[in-house]
């Protein structure tokens, strides 16, 4: 095995420490193959920050930035945006602020925690009868139950559109963005999530949709029941069994695979992130979604695929010391 060099051994030395404050003795000796061989790391939820598995190596270089690069101790002081805001607008246009508010409408639903909705109790009738839209900004997630009792989940910049009170003949929702469903079950109303891209029917279940306008690739994750998923267009279909997920990419069309761990699809709300066989370019996507950041890739190779998982809480300088320890170096500066 080759010796790590003495910077390596300063940010392992970090990372054990951390898990010890936390009071987790039990790290395993950490052991990797260099250039184009499987990277491998063991430990325990304590450092669940540390991407366990990456393939490949990065080769770097500095590129001109057109702001100044923050230092790393201004990165520790670095967490989730607090500047943005969970909103709801009012098919009137008016625009309810529903975390870091005092005064909240009675006629709007009831709050459910900070950014959570209840539209079960929903009293005014002009509400009920017109479409809203819920949207989380940078570094948010939100909550809402739908007047059938639905549980809906947002993740960062993403949007909901829903009726305050579904009518008799079916349930129809739009979103952008990521949004996770727990369907009430109604077999004589079928609820229906509508994004760019595609159209889900299902009658009660749990499934998570992925469509930011930002990325190529649309996804549908089924963690129980049965979903039917159709092109926005109408002329592909598939139904889907738990653990199937739907992808369409460009010009590719619809088509399904197995997910080995659906549950790992929904680790955003659970409070990390979670990558997949992702290219950098993509980790800095989402990871600039949570921070007050923008980051900027060091030049790397392209056709190299990430694996692992990042906690939401941790600090701007704790995800940079996690990806330099992998030879994945990034600038940070202000947005």
């Amino acid at each position: 095995m080759k010796v790590l060099t003495d910077k390596k051994r300063e940010i392992w030395k970090g990372i054990v420490n951390k898990a010890r404050a936390d009071g987790d003795y039990s790290l395993e000796v950490v052991s990797f193959a260099r250039s184009r061989k499987l990277i491998v790391i063991r430990w325990t939820a304590s450092v669940a920050a540390a991407i366990l598995v990456i393939c490949g190596a990065y080769y770097l270089a500095i590129k001109p930035l057109s702001s100044p690069m923050l230092h790393e101790s201004v990165l520790a002081q670095v967490y989730q945006d607090t500047t943005s805001h969970t909103t709801l607008t009012l098919s009137s246009g008016e625009v309810i602020v529903l975390d870091g508010s005092q005064a909240k409408s009675e006629d709007v639903a009831e709050l459910q925690g900070e950014g959570g909705l209840d539209f079960r109790k929903l009293e005014s009738e002009s509400l009920a009868r017109s479409v809203q839209t819920m949207e989380t900004g940078r570094g948010k997630q939100s909550h809402v139950i739908l007047s059938d009792g639905t549980k809906v989940w947002l993740n960062a910049n993403s949007k909901l559109q829903f009726p305050g009170r579904f009518s008799n003949s079916n349930r129809e929702v739009s979103i952008e963005g990521e949004v996770y469903f727990e369907v009430a079950k109604n077999k004589n109303q079928p609820f229906i999530v509508k994004s760019e891209h595609n159209h889900v029917r299902v009658l009660g279940t749990h499934f998570n949709v992925r469509s930011y306008p930002t990325e190529t690739m649309k996804t549908v994750t089924l963690l129980e029941g049965s979903v039917e998923v159709r092109s926005a267009d109408m002329s592909k279909k598939l139904t889907l069994k738990p653990a199937e997920q739907s992808i369409q990419q460009g010009n590719e069309g619809l088509h399904a695979r197995v997910v080995t761990n659906p549950e790992a699809v929904i680790a955003w709300k659970e409070g990390q992130f979670y990558f997949e066989d992702a290219d950098a370019q993509s980790i800095v996507k989402e990871l600039e979604r949570w921070y007050p950041v923008r980051i900027h890739l060091k030049e790397h190779d392209e056709t190299k695929r990430i694996s692992g998982r990042i906690r939401r809480d941790d600090s701007m300088k704790e995800v940079v010391e996690m990806l330099r320890f992998f030879d994945i170096e990034v600038s940070i500066t202000e947005r």
